[in-house]
């Protein structure tokens, strides 16, 4: 994945161009133009349109993807297109919960081949041959009218191989995930960046299952589509890059924002040489570079588009070469400028004025380390070379291993730096920290580090330094304090679970089954040399083969020891992975539909039963083939029984299409069985879904005000229900009611009923929920409460494991752990797990990814989208 192969994001082979029209434009990491071709620049950006009334609107904020149907013609041993389908599920989830985008993205299920085309904006996930080393494609076919500022996104496309045997996949390694992630990204409106991040290109990318985006693509995601006043809690960078002989501005040069020991926040200059990053959280004491762009970097290489004005007259898209430099004007990153950030700040005269260079000294640098598979140790002698370069800081000398993926060559360094306390290595030293070229290998060195007392985990950047220029790698170096972990025994168990036994566990693994996270049914127990995990599988196709991994927060996995992860090329793998074969049942099918047609501008509870299922809550789509028929809610009410609330858009386009339900990796199709039939005159309409009138909450429970909004609702005699029970109306209006939740009813879906007074709606389902819950303390491992305190003895830091204790949660969010999610300063962490304590209160283990600066940040957590008050605690 990192040496030959790349995504070659926006940038299509001619046999499938025609599938996107689009034509996008580039600058700070989005698509966009200009509005003129003289400064200043204003950014116009090609984006979702998430306003409400306009005829691109996107429903209820959110965007569909479609999985194409039938999938890959091609798979690699033990795949499926059940397990395809787990792993674009996931990855779509991933930028469903970005936590300061407006935006949501959901998985729709799958799709005919043969479906018409819809009015209603959208994605899809298709599958075509691709060309040698692509991974993946994505992108999205804006409108060509400019509409309240922005260019509306009318569709999208990924494209994954019809092969699913080849690189990335088979489709259970992460590179198919990490992949997945990446081409969605582009169809959300993302171009490249060179930050490690998830939209970074495939040879300086970074990320991994337990760590799928990065700052950076959380800043980009929300310049698009952030929710209202998300700035306020980052602060920004602006400043102007010029060339130092003759003061020309230096058009798309990339600006970086990187914190020794957080992550990296990059932008690229206008036509001007301006250049403005927003999204930066806030202290952390960053050091800003600035760097050209690799020579693969635009259209005929990875793909990034240059901008256009109106017209669609392309701007320069370089100024050329020069020399990468840290603010103010150094090579030395030991001797940049840090510069602290506080939340709604702008840090502006950030200048650089560069010097120009005849070509890039290197690009697409790629690092590795060795690993020992006896002992699970990173370092010399490692009979294998694993990329990522993993490093134990808990050791006395790491090793760091980079070369350039070809046709970038890199250069022997003069030295070489990691970020974050680390003595700087040189080609002069004899001992550690010391640069050595390989043998006989032109273009690859290796250098030695000895890690500080403390450095603790995650991941470093790293600084090549030539003498006369430098390279700058962000998150080069994963620092981790243990082996990577291997799996030796999956045990089924006679209550259906399987223990999964091996080394390198810990209280922070989580278990997949191929694309799909397993539930731990109890804590870990063992050590690190030998230790078990019991969970209960996702439920599974008739005798599916499904691979197990097991995957630590330090972005470590068991594929890692097997090599079968992201490694150098020309080594074979060292052996299988563990796998678990599902029963042979009887095929599934959807028995009955009380709602096989609706009109446009219309929604309806569907009630659906069907045969051979053990249908679960938390694991159910369904879908109704088409971006104008969007499920908004699903209830599972027994193994065979469910109901799907189902809203057809009012310019849905009349036909049949596909419907589907997806039960973990069980794949369930009804060739056109809906129908949608033109609208009806008159008919009232209730748009779900049916909110809370506080915007602030996400849920409606007893004793809140809900809000219905829709098309000819009310006229006189308008009466809702809820259970077939009357209630108190607040307001009323033709396009919305707002409604009293009784003290005391019953949470759980109700059925609500609408008359105007002539016509009654079809019914549809509204959740009533508990009120959320509150945060009574925040513990560290060793059961220390470190909430309220501002502490450095008491703070936490980058991979801690920390509990929240909660009262006041639904006891079912347990078993659907998809509900909840913890966020440190706006930023989600991993949930490790939920346990009943005492006095009908919760603990939910999390934990912490990344540093904070020392400062004092807001813990929340948020259930179905609805949060918590925050308590505080100090991060270092």
């Amino acid at each position: 994945m990192r040496i030959d192969t790349r995504s070659m994001g926006r940038l299509f082979a001619t046999a499938i161009a025609a599938l996107l029209l689009g034509t996008p434009s580039q600058a700070y990491y989005h698509y966009i133009r200009y509005s003129g071709r003289t400064a200043p620049f204003t950014a116009i950006y090609e984006k979702y349109d998430l306003s409400s009334g306009t005829a691109t609107m996107v429903p209820n904020k959110t965007v569909t993807f479609f999985v194409g149907d039938p999938g890959p013609a091609a798979y690699g041993p033990n795949d499926s297109f059940g397990s395809v389908l787990s792993q674009v599920k996931q990855a779509l989830a991933q930028w469903n919960a970005a936590p300061s985008s407006d935006l949501r993205v959901a998985f729709g299920g799958v799709e005919s081949p043969t479906q018409q085309i819809s009015g209603t904006p959208g994605g899809d996930v298709v599958f075509a041959d691709l060309g040698p080393g692509v991974l993946g494609l994505g992108g999205a076919t804006a409108s060509p009218a400019l509409l309240n500022g922005f260019f509306p996104i009318l569709h999208s496309q990924v494209i994954l191989n019809r092969d699913a045997s080849q690189s990335p996949g088979p489709s259970f390694l992460e590179a198919y995930f990490t992949t997945a992630v990446h081409e969605i990204g582009h169809a959300l409106g993302l171009q490249h960046t060179w930050t490690g991040s998830a939209m970074s290109q495939a040879a300086v990318r970074n990320t991994s299952r337990t760590r799928p985006l990065d700052a950076d693509d959380l800043a980009g995601l929300s310049v698009l589509y952030g929710k209202p006043g998300w700035a306020a809690s980052y602060g920004s960078f602006s400043g102007r890059v010029t060339f130092a002989n003759n003061g020309n501005p230096a058009p798309m040069a990339s600006v970086v924002a990187i914190s020794p020991t957080g992550p990296a926040i990059s932008s690229l200059t206008d036509p001007n040489g301006v250049y403005h990053i927003d999204g930066v959280p806030p202290n952390l004491g960053y050091l800003v570079y600035v760097h050209p762009l690799p020579p693969d970097a635009i259209a005929g290489g990875e793909g990034v588009r240059v901008p256009s004005d109106l017209a669609g007259q392309a701007f320069n898209p370089a100024g050329g070469a020069f020399t990468t430099v840290f603010f103010p004007a150094t090579l030395d990153p030991l001797q940049a400028t840090p510069i602290n950030v506080f939340a709604g700040s702008v840090i502006g005269g950030v200048d650089f004025r560069v010097q120009p260079r005849q070509s890039t000294t290197t690009y697409n640098v790629y690092t590795s380390s060795r690993l020992d598979g006896p002992t699970r140790n990173y370092g010399y002698p490692g009979t294998m070379e694993v990329t990522p370069a993993f490093m134990n800081s808990s050791q006395n000398v790491g090793m760091v291993i980079a070369q350039a993926s070809a046709p970038a060559f890199l250069p022997n360094p003069q030295s070489m730096t990691i970020l974050g306390g680390f003595a700087t290595a040189t080609i002069t030293s004899q001992v550690p920290p010391q640069v050595i070229p390989y043998p006989n290998q032109p273009g690859k060195v290796v250098a030695y580090f000895n890690p500080p007392i403390g450095a603790g985990v995650g991941l470093r950047h790293l600084v090549l330094n030539f003498g006369n220029d430098i390279y700058v790698l962000p998150g080069a170096v994963n620092l981790v304090q243990k082996g990577a972990p291997l799996i030796t025994a999956a045990t089924p168990n006679a209550d259906g679970t399987v223990t999964v036994t091996g080394a390198g566990f810990g209280p922070d693994s989580t278990v997949y089954f191929d694309g799909l996270k397993a539930n731990a049914t109890g804590p870990f127990s063992g050590t690190d040399v030998l230790g078990s995990i019991t969970v209960a599988p996702p439920q599974g196709a008739s005798g599916q083969i499904a691979t197990i991994t097991l995957y630590n927060t330090d972005g470590q996995n068991s594929m890692i020891l097997l090599g079968l992860s992201d490694q150098v090329p020309g080594q074979p793998a060292n052996g299988q992975p563990t796998t678990y074969t599902y029963p042979v049942t009887a095929p599934p099918q959807i028995a009955n539909m009380s709602v096989a047609s609706l009109p446009a501008s219309s929604s309806a509870a569907v009630d659906i039963t069907t045969t051979n299922t053990n249908l679960v809550e938390g694991q159910v789509t369904v879908g109704f083939g088409s971006d104008d028929v969007t499920v908004r809610r699903v209830w599972v009410l027994s193994p065979t029984h469910l109901i799907a609330n189902v809203v057809v858009a009012p310019n849905a386009a009349a036909g049949l299409s596909e419907v589907s339900i997806v039960n973990g990796f069980q794949v369930i199709t009804r060739a056109d069985g809906f129908q949608t039939l033109p609208a009806r005159a008159g008919l009232p309409f209730v748009a779900l879904p049916v909110l809370n009138a506080d915007p602030t909450q996400q849920t409606i429970y007893p004793g809140s005000i809900a809000t219905v909004y829709g098309l000819n609702l009310a006229s006189p005699g308008a009466l809702l229900t809820l259970n077939d029970v009357p209630v108190g109306l607040q307001f009323v209006s033709p396009a919305q009611i707002n409604f009293f939740i009784p003290a005391g009813f019953p949470a759980g879906p109700a059925t609500l009923r609408l008359s105007n007074g002539s016509t009654s709606t079809f019914p549809v389902m509204v959740q009533i929920d508990s009120q959320p819950p509150a945060i009574i303390q925040v513990a560290n491992q060793s059961n220390v409460a470190i909430s309220g305190v501002f502490s450095t003895t008491n703070a936490a830091a980058a991979g801690d494991l920390l509990s929240v204790l909660v009262s006041g949660l639904d006891p079912a969010v347990v078993n659907n752990q998809g509900r909840l999610q913890v966020t440190v300063s706006g930023v989600a962490m991993p949930v490790l797990g939920i346990t009943p304590a005492a006095n009908g209160q919760f603990q939910i283990q999390f934990i912490v990814t990344q540093s904070f600066g020392s400062t004092q940040v807001p813990v929340v957590v948020w259930v179905d989208g609805s949060s918590s008050l925050p308590a505080t605690i100090t991060v270092r």
